[in-house]
Parts: C-alpha cells; structure tokens; sequence
C-alpha cells in the first residue's frame, strides 16, 4: 500500500476491488465475490461499498487501498506512511485494522509517525542513510535510554553554545522559548530536569549518533 493511493473515478468500491481481483487472478466469479465482500466488511467499507471510491474521505481510501492489497492472501503487507493525514477517530480505525491484520501476517510499516511505530509494532529498525544503525523491540529500545535523557528551557540564542557543549539530540519551540533534549549519563546542570524517555527520544539520539 503506498502512501499516496489512487482510484478509478466514479466506479464504486465493489467494481473497482472486483476489478482488482481479476488482475490478481482470482478467476472464479463465486470465489472473487466472497472474497471482495469479505475484505469490504474486513476495512468496514461493505455498507458504501455502491459508493465511488473517488467520493471516500482519505481513511476510506486507505481502507480499501488494505483490501485491495489483501486481495490473493498474501503473506506480508507492506504499507507507507498509512496514517499520514488522517484524522484520531480514523486514524485510530486504521490502527486496529493493521492490529488484527498482523496477528495472521507480516506487517511491514515504512513511516516516521512515531504514533504508528509505538501502537503497531513489535519490533522496529531505524535506517539512516539507506543502513540499519538500531533494531529491536520499541520498549526495550526505550528503557535503554532510563536516566539518560535531560530537558532544560533556553534562549534561541544560546542553542550554538549548547550543541557545542552536549549532545542535544533535539530541539523544537514553544512559546517563544527553545526546549533542548540532551543526552547524558549525569545531569548535565542543575537546570536540567531529567525526563522519562520515550520513542522519538530513541530516534533523535540514533540520528545524532550516525551524523
């Protein structure tokens, strides 16, 4: 499923999957109609499935971009960026869909919603620069870092002086202020407030160690 899924116009959801089974083979009428209704209650998209899929909301799309892709029961699926625009309630739909998906299949997530990667996934590699630097299990990834990641509020100003004297492995703004995240095994001053670490945490420090 890529990330950005197109459709036939003004064909509805049932033709266009039924479509789609034919390109995959699936031959035989009686089998091609069980299985496209079937995936069309799987996504939850059987009561509009006389609908355009053109006319579907962007959740709607990526659910029947899932049932076309589990269309001949493959045993991996490969999805990218799945949530990437979606609103909670649907993104929230498409996590539990992928949940059950993954209890028969492999699932392969390519993403950087850090959302995606802590609901879904047991285990979980960071690439940077086209390598594997990090694998494992997200938690065990997390806890790797207890102790050791540091915030502290600070002038815009000051960040250069800070990047040279710590490892700040990220920094983002909030009310006019520069928030700093810096790695250390001690507290690096007293103004540092250590923080729980969490998966971005894990992600910026594995940037910051492959720069």
């Amino acid at each position: 499923l890529p990330q950005d899924f197109d459709v036939y116009p003004r064909i509805s959801a049932y033709d266009l999957l039924d479509h789609m089974a034919v390109l995959k083979g699936i031959n035989n009428g009686k089998q091609r109609k069980e299985a496209v209704n079937a995936l069309l209650e799987q996504t939850n998209l059987f009561d509009v499935r006389r609908k355009a899929v053109s006319t579907f909301s962007g959740g709607m799309k990526q659910r029947f971009g899932i049932a076309q892709a589990l269309l001949g029961n493959p045993e991996i699926i490969i999805v990218d960026e799945p949530t990437a625009g979606l609103d909670p309630e649907e993104r929230n739909r498409f996590h539990n869909l992928l949940s059950n998906i993954g209890e028969n299949k492999v699932v392969i997530l390519s993403t950087h919603i850090v959302d995606d990667v802590e609901e879904l996934c047991s285990k979980l590699a960071i690439l940077v620069n086209g390598r594997i630097t990090l694998a494992g299990h997200p938690g065990e990834l997390v806890e790797s870092l207890r102790g050791k990641v540091w915030r502290k509020d600070i002038e815009k100003a000051d960040l250069p002086d800070y990047r040279q004297n710590h490892d700040v492995i990220s920094t983002r703004l909030k009310a006019g202020r520069t928030i700093v995240h810096v790695l250390s095994d001690s507290q690096p001053d007293e103004m540092f407030e250590q923080l729980p670490p969490d998966l971005e945490d894990v992600y910026f420090s594995t940037l910051f160690a492959n720069r």
